[in-house]
């Protein structure tokens, strides 16, 4: 055959491979407005044009190490490909588990040519009528080459040569030897990738040595590392496993009766020590979030520079805050995630102590019940819509119908207590169940479900009244907590948690540099009522225990039977989440150090002791109040309205503006017969506050006492807990000190007359009143005292008489 005729053959050959390439492609996209919208065949050519050949394997081996630093140019880790990996044959794989990575992940394996047409129509079908991604369609041939090729395009030029590549790889190996590489390549969570490593790390056996419900657990882990960890995902983890069980039954893999044995059978596998990584949790969080955007392959081999947001001094202050609060062997564990607000920055991330076996994963697991802390969010809805926070609800017990059938019973029986009508802002500093359930109805499950995903909760929440109280089927994570809570330290703006600052590659060119945009998601107004009230949480209420120096905002949570517990607060510099309970299930913690955890305990202690290191040495700021949008009122706590001079309590409170009450407290418009605070052993300045706040009047005296400090109310008349009419004046004999003092005559030359008396009066002196002469008409002097007698600085027994000279007509 002449050269010309060969020439012309292989370029036949070629045009045929390219041909079928394409038509792969075709029906890869499905949709031809996709293949419309990004130039159609013509582009797909381009994107096919420069793919690498895969029979010189050499073009892919350049593998470098990926590196991780703190804010601070720390290096926290390296990532690289062969990070715990063993790679063996598939003669020394089991069966079982060859059989159940087929099951799950690519049933035609063995009849397609490395992209499965009938896959990809019936993932888009599924994935159509759900509304949302249940079902992929890569094939194993395309996943291995996703983990095995670098590559950083975007992700549909990734796929296009996903399936194209797949379909060459077909031509050069066998079946078995793409399964495989497939098997000594994939990632199995806990840093172990290939099925030898993960069949060692997790069973503590060799690959060969797995059993059917051994094979089933690892297969199905193979989706999703995270999600579908026995650790971490128990319930997840064995759901999935019989899922494939089910996958193998279906394909006569197995026997009905090997089914049903494995189903019965729990997960069982080997425990796993923590690393000795700087903040392992971080740095975890970290490797998912770039496997995410880069695939594996460019994440472990591309050598990337990964800029992160983690503060190592934090880091330290949040792990000493949690171990030093909980330091007996047998305590629960901690997680604690700390997130600047004005940027979404994660600054620290606890979950585990260094000698636990298994972490609660901060960042995936939903498991978690919020309790109380969830009544922020339903607090945050009625504000958002208009209610006042001084709107009142019964707080005895309920019985609230959810539907004709269904009758939701709820009771303060956890954190907070009840009684009377109450307010929904004191309801929430004295966490109140039943006003909580109440009000949720009428401000709706759906809207509260719409408020804590604006303001950073990203897990599924069904908009069932129980939310209210924490009552979720999927709970919270402390990242997605202390994220939702930073929306109120920023002033109702939103910033999604950021762990990545930049990404570069191996030379310095920048791939991606994260810049804040945070968005208005509630307004400043409610922001600074919600925080108003939660301030009070810990001034006051069940977080009393998280007080630190300086303007803070907080709630406690505490699940049902003390299984969780939380505390969630912040400043204007930052926001942090604290959750405590036992990792490997839900076990009730009814009697740690000697008490019962909920919230306002060891979570509160913990947020206090982190948040006061962390924040050491910063200025100290007040919560911004918005320039428009927000009035100050004086209020009677009892009824909101605007007070009047009868009413008991009355404090400043913010309002929104358009929402702010108009009319006066009618419930105290009159003097009230009230029962008479007790107000002997305080300071004589607190008495008068105290009755002066009660409207009582109050007349002083003073008596010397040996053993009572001078100027501490000793006696009252009347007494206090005794009933009288508002306006009675209430008489105070204060403490003059012990008779044997010596008192320094004070200098009042110049003071009026009245300022003259109280002084010395107040240092147990008596003063005598004397009208100078001869009159000066000097105008500074009217009115004053100008002599005084003994002069100023002379030293006096207790009850001795100073005479002072007034400059009057």
């Amino acid at each position: 055959m002449s050269r010309s005729r060969v020439r012309r053959a292989r370029r036949r050959a070629y045009r045929k491979h390219r041909i079928n390439a394409i038509m792969a492609l075709c029906t890869l996209i499905v949709l031809p407005i996709l293949l419309a919208a990004i130039g159609g065949f013509a582009a797909i050519g381009a994107i096919l044009s420069d793919l690498p050949d895969l029979k010189n394997q050499g073009e892919v081996q350049n593998w470098q190490t990926t590196k991780i630093y703190a804010s601070d140019g720390t290096l926290l880790t390296n990532l690289y490909y062969e990070q715990d990996r063993i790679v063996v044959p598939l003669s020394e794989v089991s069966k079982y588990l060859q059989q159940a990575v087929v099951a799950i992940e690519d049933q035609r394996f063995y009849k397609h040519k490395g992209y499965d047409p009938e896959a990809i129509m019936r993932a888009f079908v599924a994935n159509l009528s759900s509304g949302h991604v249940v079902e992929g369609a890569s094939t194993i041939t395309q996943q291995y080459v996703k983990n095995t090729i670098i590559t950083r395009e975007k992700t549909f030029d990734r796929k296009i040569k996903e399936a194209a590549l797949a379909y060459q790889l077909e031509k050069i190996y066998t079946k078995d030897q793409i399964l495989e590489k497939y098997l000594n390549t994939i990632y199995f969570g806990q840093s172990s990738y290939g099925v030898e490593t993960a069949s060692l790390k997790f069973f503590g056996k060799r690959a060969k040595e797995l059993s059917l419900a051994e094979a089933a657990l690892l297969a199905g882990i193979i989706k999703s590392p995270n999600n579908f960890s026995p650790y971490t995902h128990p319930d997840k983890a064995r759901q999935r496993r019989d899922l494939v069980i089910g996958k193998m039954l279906e394909l006569k893999f197995i026997t009905p009766e090997q089914a049903k044995q494995v189903i019965s059978t729990p997960i069982q596998v080997k425990p796993i020590s923590k690393p000795s990584t700087i903040a392992p949790e971080f740095v975890d969080y970290v490797k998912q979030e770039l496997i995410k955007k880069y695939g594996e392959n460019v994440v472990f081999k591309g050598g990337l520079r990964v800029y992160t947001t983690i503060d190592l001094k934090m880091q330290k202050y949040a792990e000493e805050a949690a171990w030093s609060t909980l330091n007996l062997p047998h305590d629960p564990s901690a997680a604690i995630v700390a997130i600047e607000p004005q940027t979404g920055f994660i600054k620290a991330m606890v979950g585990g102590r260094g000698d636990q076996k298994i972490k609660y994963n901060l960042v995936n697991s939903h498991l978690r019940q919020p309790g109380s802390a969830f009544k922020t969010f339903v607090y945050v809805t009625a504000i958002e819509n208009g209610m006042s926070p001084f709107q009142t609800y019964e707080s005895s017990p309920a019985k609230i119908k959810i539907s004709p059938t269904q009758i939701w019973d709820v009771d303060n029986y956890v954190e907070g207590s009840g009684g009377p009508p109450l307010t929904i802002r004191e309801a929430l500093v004295r966490s109140v169940n039943t006003v909580y359930a109440r009000l949720i109805m009428d401000v709706g499950p759906s809207k509260v479900v719409e408020t804590a995903k604006r303001m950073g909760l990203t897990g599924q929440i069904d908009p069932h009244p129980a939310i209210a109280l924490g009552g979720l089927t999927y709970g919270p994570s402390p990242l997605d907590m202390a994220s939702a809570y930073s929306t109120l330290a920023n002033a109702g703006k939103h910033c999604k948690p950021v762990a990545i600052i930049k990404v570069t590659d191996s030379s310095g060119k920048v791939l991606e540099e994260y810049k804040p945009n945070p968005e208005q998601v509630i307004s400043e107004a409610t922001a600074y009522i919600v925080t108003d009230t939660l301030q009070d949480v810990i001034r006051r209420g069940t977080g009393v225990r998280a007080r630190i120096n300086r303007p803070c905002a907080g709630k406690t949570g505490t699940a049902s039977e003390y299984r969780d517990a939380w505390f969630c607060g912040y400043t204007p510099e930052l926001s942090a989440a604290v959750w405590v309970g036992y990792p490997n299930g839900q076990i009730p913690m009814l009697n740690v150090h000697g008490i019962r955890v909920a919230g306002g305990t060891f979570p509160a202690q913990i947020w206090a002791k982190f948040m006061s290191k962390a924040l050491s040495g910063l200025p100290i700021h007040d919560f911004s109040k918005p320039k428009k949008g927000i009035v100050d009122l004086l209020v009677c706590t009892e009824t909101g309205l605007l007070a009047n001079k009868y009413c008991p309590e009355i404090e400043y409170r913010p309002f929104v503006s358009n929402k702010a009450p108009k009319k006066k407290c009618t419930l105290h418009a009159k003097p009230s017969i009230m029962e008479i605070p007790s107000v002997v052993g305080l300071t004589e300045k607190e008495a008068k506050e105290v009755l002066d706040k009660m409207h009582y009047g109050h007349s002083i005296t003073y008596q010397t006492d040996d053993k009572v400090a001078k100027g501490i109310v000793i006696e009252q008349t009347p007494a206090g807990s005794e009933k009288a009419i508002q306006g009675t004046v209430i008489q105070l004999v204060v403490s003059a000190g012990s008779k044997n003092q010596k008192i320094k005559v004070p200098d009042v030359i110049g003071s009026s007359e009245s300022e003259a008396k109280q002084q010395i009066i107040n240092l147990g002196l008596k003063v005598v009143d004397v009208t100078a002469s001869p009159y000066l008409s000097d105008e500074d002097k009217q009115d004053k005292v100008v002599y005084q007698d003994p002069d100023p600085g002379t030293v006096l027994p207790y009850g001795q008489v100073v005479t002072i000279y007034v400059n009057r007509q």
